[in-house]
């Protein structure tokens, strides 16, 4: 898919220079011919996350250009990108970024996907999530009869019965 973006003055000069005008349009083309990095276009050039979706809204495309890093992933959640689906991040590149569980939500990242990397109860304890956050991500009733007693203690403060009862009051559609 070939998608254009119409440029004004400014950017144009940002873009192509003083001397190669005058050009108005932008294009995926422009991006790969000049080998330009999501970041570069971001931090030098000043494109914002939307501009740049559309000059290329397909997120494969800008995966398959190269030069993501985990670092760029909350910057595109316009798309969104996954960053264990689409980068194959592992389980401690993603504590090490140290995003919220609502960061990780805007990138499509979910408890199973998680668990998956290897998620474990010693590791829960680090990423320092409230019971609440985990359950957004789709912690539920049995990841909670999975665990001992004694990890659901130290991870959430609650015994076993509470955690599955706060887990099942939060799955009940609200009525008002």
């Amino acid at each position: 898919m070939h998608s254009l973006m119409e440029l004004n003055s400014l950017q144009s000069i940002r873009v192509f220079g003083l001397w190669d005008q005058p050009r108005s349009i932008f294009t995926w083309d422009d991006v790969k011919q000049r080998c330009w990095t999501w970041r570069w276009l971001r931090d030098r050039l000043y494109f914002t996350a939307e501009e740049l979706f559309t000059v290329q809204p397909e997120k494969s495309e800008w995966v398959k250009r190269g030069a993501l890093t985990l670092h760029d992933m909350m910057d595109m959640t316009v798309f969104p990108l996954n960053p264990i689906d689409d980068l194959h991040a592992d389980l401690a590149e993603i504590w090490s970024m140290n995003w919220s569980a609502e960061d990780l939500l805007r990138m499509g990242v979910n408890f199973q996907q998680i668990k998956r990397c290897g998620l474990n109860y010693s590791i829960m304890l680090h990423f320092n999530f409230a019971l609440s956050a985990w359950s957004k991500l789709g912690f539920g009733v049995s990841d909670a009869l999975d665990m001992r007693q004694d990890e659901l203690r130290i991870l959430f403060g609650l015994e076993q019965n509470e955690v599955v009862s706060i887990l099942e009051c939060q799955s009940l559609p609200v009525s008002l």
